[in-house]
């Protein structure tokens, strides 16, 4: 018996012991239906936590917060197919997985990439379906403990933000499913949780439905992107509150509403005191207290009214906040006692005479357009990134922000309500690749009606209580028709004290604004002249993309002219690009193809910001700081000006003024710390005391006047330089007409001309006339001629308007034009004159250029352009470019500066003497571009340790610029040139490759061998160096005795695939002889088309029968076609194009 007995409990250990199947996840089919966008998710409420203690006032600190960030067990898949299906069991085996800290986005952090597109979706799939195949998942595990006094209360689980499909669980159980990514997703957890070990998981799909509605212009990506955490909350609660204020009696007084929804999840009736209570500062201004009883299982309004007697209004100017106070106490249980703390400000919004007025003031509108974007975490913004953001804006002048294109951060919307800017905020609503076609549009489409007012409505009562926020936007370029005429008419039903605008609905009666895009100065004088009784504020305008922002002060001309104009917001205020490092460890920022080399891309389109990724001034932004001042200086003479105060509350008690004169250059007198007190509106008068009244006959004096803040802010620091303007009080001469004399200057004739003295030797093309050298006692200036330029590298505006293209005919004129000489070389009373013509190719015009050399050294050009045709397009640039010997190594300039500026772009740049590292003379845009101009140059001095250069305009003022590389380095990276064209690599950078694997497919190579791959980036001013190639014959295998053939050959290679602006030369194979030797056995080439303009002896070569006739063709017109299968192919004008035709 025994013997059986021990059987018998054996086989029941081992039963007990085998484990149970773990249950699968229940079908999960909500992202692909367009009509479920949240399962079980709390209504939406304000931004507000339920402190246990009137004494603490950051949640982190509070007993009933648990933050879930940090790490996070995570598993990744590309498809829904292959994503765990029973992660949500406790017992399930995460050992394998990865780990994720939470927020972050999943691209930025390895898994999947980045994909940036403007107006068309990241998939194909057509809507309302998402996509099956290729759709990332990524699913989250997290264990927490949970102790019993935690537990006591309700638990609350909040994503504050989570794209774009989330399925929640814990503990197994299913607790709901959430779209929005830019709103809060809150869940009461409460029943599913247990003391001691708990776990929190969730699935989370890259696209779904919702992907449809939040297609905006910026690089798309995925993940939980904002706060993750649980709470703790009394069974009987305050759940929301609004806190509803305007302005009336002339608005001189307040009306304050407080509006407090207090819930009983109990099954039981209770009492609590409540008090509510409104402070300036440490005083109260109101307060009321009273017991209230909430029946079982119910919620209870309670509502608050107080007119407030001579209030501190709220503007961007004087951000005026007061602090609510709200306590719900229990007087049996202090431990279910809640207290609110959070600001208020009272303002009054309305539109009156097609005016936007704020507090009864028609304001101007000074603003930018922002994305929430950090350069190495993608969308997580953390708030030291939100407060220099508004740091640098109220030092620029900025005073409003349009939450483009989804609403902010909270963190930011406080930012702004404690500084002062002016918020549009926009719901998360962008369906622009649809929106582009009438026919496949949403906004007449009905069933689409409630995901739409979905996230207006959580939009709205998340931040309906922030004073910063003047308008709600409807979304962006998302179409238009009934759908948003109902989110207008809800909006507007519930918030009497703001306005509500929307782009596409142009002029129609679901938008109070008319608020265009991108309008031209005629559009914006059309409107003003007009009698619409829509004010107008452009919502994008001044494209601030690469080398731009002309034309700003242009368009405040027009703005101050109209009443119903009243400024705008510029696109956009940051640059999107991720910082990546390339095989060397080096950072660059990256763009385009960086992201997905197989993908389609809109290329550096996501650059557009007044500031780079790290908040770096672009140079534009100080032309905006200039236009957008507050105040306007005007000079009256005798030392007296008249300053404008162009606020509309604020007065200048708080700022000084500083002025100087500048005679030549140079700061001749100053004074400092000169008081100042203007009203809003109103102007003031001032005699500058000891001005200085005689002038030398000959120079030039400058009156430069500057506003400074007089004490520090949390925000500006003294001294800190809010506007300033300058006046010319007397012009000087440019040249010296004594330096002008002949001396002993000698002209040689032979195969060569020489004109030369003991000073200056010029050395002549006897034929073209073109200068061979150039030196002066000795030194060299150069060895290239003078040229003329009738172009300058397209920016990237200029590409979108395709000036690449109908503007070519300058770039032709000005890397090919031949030169002849038309009047030889002759003594004049000043000097040594001589004349060359230049012939333009593809144009009717040329140009002749007098040169006259005087004996001092002195060369003069004058410059002569004559078009022969009335109908050739606009010249990008008119004057004259010159390679200088290689020890020039600064500039130095009166002009302009010290940033760059152009004829368009030149309000924010001061007159001065200024220098700079020719090394440093350009602006790293992300993409290589147009840079480093100045402009009303008096001189430019360009000097080397033994010479010094000095060019000056004889009858009018300069544009000049010296880079450290020719300008062909910048002209030809038009395309998506990625991380080779980035801003932290020098742009002179180019790339090769090569492989041990001779006589093989170079692609194959790549495929199947990566590794023996080996790559070099090249510096093209230096060419291929001995010891790069070197260790690339190494690395591919060269035996030692054979490098030195090995190297020639490579160098040689190089020298051929840069002078002959080929796009790929390859030898393959290359191999070694049993004696040593090294061979080329066999080599290809293929050239850039748009470079064989240059080489005409490379297009000799070509042979149009071997060509497909449809791509002769298409050539003719500028057009590319790319076979397909049978006889389809497609017809475009250009690469990018191309690939986005095959891949849609």
């Amino acid at each position: 018996m025994k013997y059986r007995y021990f059987i018998l409990v054996l086989t029941l250990v081992l039963a007990s012991c085998k484990s149970k199947p773990l249950i699968q996840v229940s079908e999960q089919k909500n992202h692909y239906n367009h009509k479920i966008f949240e399962e079980h998710k709390l209504a939406p409420r304000a931004t507000f936590f339920g402190f246990e203690s009137a004494f603490i006032d950051k949640k982190e600190k509070s007993q009933r917060f648990l933050s879930l960030n940090g790490d996070w067990k995570f598993n990744w898949v590309k498809s829904p197919k292959q994503r765990p299906t029973t992660f949500q069991n406790t017992d399930f085996d995460d050992t394998k997985w990865t780990t994720i800290a939470v927020p972050a986005n999943w691209e930025v952090v390895g898994f999947g990439h980045p994909i940036y597109l403007d107006e068309r979706y990241p998939f194909t799939t057509k809507w309302p379906d998402a996509p099956t195949d290729y759709n990332p998942v990524g699913t989250y595990r997290k264990e927490i403990a949970l102790d019993n006094e935690f537990l006591s209360q309700d638990i609350i689980l909040h994503f504050a933000g989570a794209k774009s499909a989330m399925y929640v669980y814990v503990n197994g159980n299913y607790v709901g499913y959430s779209q929005g990514s830019k709103t809060p997703a809150e869940f009461n957890i409460t029943q599913y949780l247990k003391e001691g070990k708990n776990l929190i998981a969730l699935q989370l799909f890259r696209w779904s439905d919702s992907s449809y509605l939040e297609s905006q212009d910026m690089l798309r990506m995925s993940g939980i992107e904002r706060d993750v955490y649980l709470y703790s909350t009394p069974k009987v609660a305050i759940t929301d509150y609004h806190s509803y204020t305007n302005l009336v009696d002339d608005y001189k007084n307040g009306v304050f509403k407080g509006t407090v929804s207090i819930t009983n999840a109990t099954s039981e009736l209770v009492s609590r005191e409540f008090t509510i209570e409104l402070l300036d500062n440490d005083k109260s201004v109101f307060k009321e207290t009273k017991t209230v009883e909430v029946l079982a299982n119910s919620k209870l309004d309670i509502i608050s009214e107080k007119t407030i007697e001579n209030i501190k209004q709220w503007s961007a100017e004087l951000p005026n906040l007061y602090t609510i106070k709200i306590a719900l106490e229990n007087l049996e249980n202090k431990n279910n006692n809640q207290y609110i703390n959070r600001n208020v400000g009272f303002k009054s919004v309305e539109i009156k005479d097609s005016q936007v007025l704020i507090n009864g003031k028609s304001i101007y509108i000074r603003g930018v357009d922002r994305h929430e974007t950090d350069p190495f975490t993608g969308h997580v913004v953390s708030k030291e990134s939100m407060e220099k953001d508004i740091r640098l804006m109220k030092e620029n002048n900025i005073n409003a922000v349009r939450s483009s294109h989804y609403p902010n951060d909270p963190y930011w919307l406080d930012l702004c309500d404690t500084y002062g800017l002016y918020v549009v905020d926009e719901a998360n609503i962008e369906s622009h690749p649809l929106a582009i076609d009438k026919d496949t549009q949403i906004g007449n489409e009905m069933s689409w009606l409630p995901a739409h007012m979905m996230r207006t409505q959580r939009m709205f009562y998340r931040d309906r209580n922030h004073p910063s926020i003047y308008s709600w936007s409807l979304g962006n370029e998302a179409g238009e028709g009934e759908v948003f005429r109902s989110t207008y008419k809800w909006l507007k039903a519930n918030d009497s004290n703001r306005i509500v605008q929307y782009e596409p609905a142009g002029k129609e009666d679901y938008t109070d604004l008319y608020c265009p895009m991108y309008p031209k100065p005629e559009n914006l004088i059309n409107h003003g002249k007009s009698e619409s009784d829509k004010p107008s504020i452009m919502i994008e305008y001044a494209h601030a993309m690469g080398n731009s922002v002309g034309n700003l002060q242009d368009y405040w001309d027009i703005i101050e002219q109209y009443p119903n104009l009243q400024g705008g917001y510029i696109w956009d205020w940051v640059d999107q690009s991720l910082e990546y490092k390339d095989e060397n460890g080096n950072p660059y920022l990256a763009y385009g193809h960086d992201y997905h080399p197989d993908l389609p891309t809109d290329g550096n389109f996501l650059n557009n910001g007044l500031v780079d990724p790290y908040r770096n001034p672009n140079p534009h932004l100080s032309e905006v700081k200039k236009v957008y001042e507050p105040v306007q200086f005007k000079y009256l003479g005798n030392g007296t000006i008249e300053i404008v105060n162009k606020n509309f509350f604020a007065d200048l008690s708080n700022k000084m003024i500083s002025w100087k004169v500048l005679k030549d250059g140079v700061s001749f007198f100053s004074h400092n710390n000169i008081g100042v007190d203007v009203s809003p509106q109103e102007s003031q008068k001032i005699r500058f005391e000891k001005f200085p009244n005689q002038f030398s006959p000959n120079s030039e004096y400058i009156l430069q006047v500057s506003l400074l803040q007089k004490e520090v802010t949390t925000l500006l620091k003294k001294g800190h330089e809010i506007a300033w303007d300058e006046f010319i009080l007397q012009k000087g001469n440019s040249i010296d007409d004594s330096l002008l004399v002949m001396n002993d200057l000698t002209i040689t004739n032979s195969e060569q001309i020489v004109i030369s003295n003991t000073n200056v030797q010029l050395t002549l093309d006897a034929t073209s006339g073109e200068i061979i050298t150039w030196n002066y006692k000795g030194n060299e200036i150069t060895k290239k001629p003078i040229q003329p330029n009738f172009w300058r590298p397209p920016t990237d505006n200029d590409l979108g308007n395709g000036m690449n293209k109908w503007a070519k005919i300058w770039q032709d004129a000005t890397y090919n034009s031949t030169a002849k000489l038309i009047k030889a070389p002759k003594k004049t009373a000043v000097g040594v004159r001589y004349s060359v013509a230049y012939k333009l190719p593809n144009t009717k015009a040329n140009a002749i250029v007098v040169y006259t050399i005087h004996a001092n050294g002195i060369l003069k050009v004058d410059y002569s352009f004559n078009p022969k045709e009335e109908d050739l397009p606009n010249v990008p640039r008119l004057g004259m470019y010159v390679t200088l010997a290689d020890d020039f190594n600064s500039l130095s300039w009166y002009g302009n500066g010290p940033e760059e500026s152009y004829w368009d772009r030149k309000t924010g740049v001061k007159a001065g003497i200024y220098s700079e590292k020719i090394s440093d003379g350009f602006h790293r845009y992300s993409r290589p571009q147009e840079t480093g101009n100045k402009t009303n140059v008096r001189w430019a001095k360009i000097s080397s340790d033994n010479l010094s250069l000095t060019i000056v305009g004889e009858t009018s003022l300069l544009n000049t610029s010296a880079w450290p590389f020719e300008m062909k380095e910048l002209d030809f990276n038009t395309e998506d040139a990625g991380k080779s064209a980035s801003g932290l690599v020098p742009v002179t950078k180019k790339h090769g490759a090569a492989s041990s694997e001779g006589g093989m497919d170079i692609e194959e190579v790549a495929a199947k061998t990566p590794e023996a791959i080996h790559k070099v980036a090249v510096e093209p001013s230096l060419g291929l160096q001995d010891a790069e190639a070197d260790d690339l014959a190494k690395k591919i295998g060269v035996p030692d005795a054979s490098i030195p053939q090995a190297r020639e050959i490579l160098k040689g290679l190089y020298k051929a695939f840069w002078e002959t602006d080929a796009s790929l030369a390859e030898i393959n194979p290359l191999v070694v002889t049993g004696d040593g030797k090294v061979i080329a056995l066999d080599a290809k080439f293929n050239f850039d088309s748009n470079a064989l303009f240059r080489h005409p002896e490379i297009v000799a070569y070509r042979d149009l029968d071997e060509e497909d006739p449809a791509e002769i063709e298409a050539s003719k017109f500028d057009l590319a076609y790319i076979s397909l299968d049978g006889n389809i192919g497609c017809l475009v004008n250009g690469a990018g194009l191309a690939m986005a035709t095959m891949d849609t």
